[in-house]
């Protein structure tokens, strides 16, 4: 059984821009309870003869409950936000008090957020003038034998407006279901303000840009 994986805390950038009073440690806390979960579930599996999670779940369904998972341990880490309660609600981490439910279906204050094994391109429902926050990760995987657990590459986060998106409708009869992706200005917000970002991880002109800052 792989051992729990942790942010090293050598590539977190600590001057970070983030909004409503969230914290760095607060964001450290909600991954580091993400990474306690992951761990447990994976023991609970594989002690039973079931396979990794990452081999049950695939592609956007493994995305969606990380990005769940990370939702739910940085609202309880966090002083001034939490869990959007509604299902299907945007955006993800509302401000504590912003709204008389704790639940909204469409808020305009808040952070969105996504799991994602894409160096960019990330994708959305809707185009929104909001925060996001992506966390990239790489799934736990077998290596020379044994399984490495997920471990998150980079953490970035900004406010982007609509024109950061650029949506993609159906054509023809097709029922894909209409999705918007963050264009470059919008990547390029994101990636100028990381959280984390280890060695290699980094794209474009961010290759080499590494936090080793107070």
């Amino acid at each position: 059984m792989a051992e729990s994986a942790a942010l090293d805390p050598r590539y977190i950038n600590r001057r970070v821009c983030l909004p409503y009073g969230l914290t760095v440690d607060e964001v450290a806390a909600g991954v580091a309870e993400t990474y306690r979960l992951l761990h447990g579930i994976n023991g609970f599996l594989v002690e039973r003869g079931f396979r990794r999670l990452e081999q049950l779940i695939l592609g956007n369904s493994l995305s969606g409950l990380i990005s769940e998972f990370l939702v739910k341990n940085i609202a309880s880490a966090s002083q001034t936000l939490l869990a959007n309660s509604k299902v299907g609600g945007h955006p993800d981490l509302l401000p504590k008090g912003r709204y008389v439910a704790e639940g909204v279906l469409k808020g305009d204050e808040g952070i969105e957020l996504k799991a994602s094994i894409q160096r960019g391109g990330w994708q959305g429902h809707n185009p929104e003038d909001c925060w996001v926050m992506v966390f990239r990760y790489i799934p736990g995987r077998l290596h020379e034998g044994s399984w490495t657990p997920l471990v998150f590459t980079e953490i970035v986060c900004a406010r982007l407006a609509r024109s950061d998106w650029s949506l993609s409708g159906r054509k023809g009869e097709s029922r894909r279901t209409p999705t918007a992706s963050i264009t470059a200005s919008g990547t390029e917000k994101l990636r100028a303000n990381f959280l984390y970002r280890l060695p290699e991880h980094g794209v474009g002109r961010h290759a080499h840009i590494l936090a080793g800052n107070d």
